[in-house]
């Protein structure tokens, strides 16, 4: 049995590696397409663990993107937190290059895309752990970064579009274990989350992949079963964390959904042709029936990632429309905080 085991856990990571050196071949030629997407302005570090989390100690890096008046000596900018999707175990930070030059262009907020660390090497929670420590990291060192963290923005795709809610769901779950202080402070640096960005999300893990498949409007549009069932035994190898409400928020408990999003500027991007096209409907409502301010948008005829295709012709229109939706919210949400300043909610 124990050789069985080395020998499938061999084998994960035998594919694992040649899909990571197809993604990254796919996401270099997905950079040539029109228009140009930005490199990142310069790389930051945090090491894991400062924070509580459980995962080995490890250096983070953090990919900035930062608007042309960009000076953290005079002022401060809203800031988006990124998470690059890859079913948490293929791709990187830099792969949202195009979301963060859109961002730039239509927001003047900074970019910041989380290198957080993959599966199998690091399986669930790791990825959710990186992500709340990378925001803790940047709200303890907003002066010298220049952001403004009551101004936090959380955005993702895919994998990191769970990420989206799962990572401020645990920042409060941890914060809220935090013993206070003799003066009833807690340790933990001031910040405000305003807005989540989600496009097409893994909501569930306890829902099997192939009834996923059977409810999807075109089910041979979807991703196969060769890289669904990756993913998920890369991440997800413990049967009872795929019940977890940092893994599969669709079915957490209402308290951990009230308390742990904001109430506002909350949306979500799913594709007609997705294989999770109907969990994300339904997770829009659920949050909708707890009171949250939710948009949901379905991306008509496309499928899963439709617009991180290896194209270096050009990418689907749609991609760019409603990149410009979301950085529209996000104007949105910065602006409403600007005028009300910081509400009973504040993480």
């Amino acid at each position: 049995m124990a050789a069985s085991t080395s020998s499938s856990k061999w084998q994960l990571q035998a594919q694992v590696t040649t899909f990571r050196s197809l993604a990254r071949t796919g996401f270099w030629l997905h950079s040539f397409a029109p228009p140009k997407s930005p490199n990142h302005s310069f790389k930051k570090q945090y090491t894991s663990g400062m924070y509580g989390s459980s995962g080995p100690k490890q250096v983070i890096d953090l990919y900035f993107y930062v608007p042309k008046n960009y000076d953290p000596k005079k002022r401060k900018c809203p800031v988006v937190v990124n998470f690059h999707g890859g079913g948490f175990t293929l791709g990187a930070a830099t792969d949202d290059r195009r979301w963060a030059g859109m961002v730039l262009r239509e927001t003047n907020a900074i970019f910041v895309s989380v290198e957080y660390r993959l599966a199998p090497e690091y399986p669930f929670p790791v990825a959710v752990e990186d992500g709340y420590e990378a925001i803790l990291h940047l709200a303890s060192n907003s002066d010298a970064y220049g952001i403004d963290a009551q101004k936090i923005a959380v955005t993702g795709f895919s994998a990191g579009a769970n990420l989206t809610f799962t990572v401020p769901m645990m920042l409060h779950d941890y914060t809220e274990k935090l013993p206070p202080a003799s003066d009833g402070s807690k340790d933990i640096p001031s910040l405000r989350i305003v807005s989540l960005i989600s496009f097409y999300p893994i909501l569930n893990f306890s829902e099997s992949r192939t009834l996923k498949r059977t409810s999807s409007k075109r089910p041979e549009k979807c991703l196969p079963p060769t890289l669904t069932t990756m993913f998920d035994a890369s991440y997800m190898p413990v049967e009872k964390n795929q019940t977890s409400p940092f893994a599969s928020p669709s079915i957490a408990p209402d308290d951990i959904l009230k308390n742990g999003l904001p109430t506002e500027n909350i949306s979500l991007y799913c594709c007609e042709w997705d294989m999770l096209y109907a969990e994300g409907l339904e997770f829009a409502k659920r949050l909708k029936n707890l009171g949250k301010a939710v948009e949901c948008h379905t991306i008509p005829e496309v499928c899963h990632a439709f617009d991180k295709a290896p194209n270096p012709i050009g990418i689907d229109p749609k991609a760019d429309e409603h990149y410009l939706m979301a950085c529209k919210a996000l104007r949105r949400a910065f602006a409403e905080e600007k005028k009300k300043g910081v509400k009973n909610d504040e993480i």
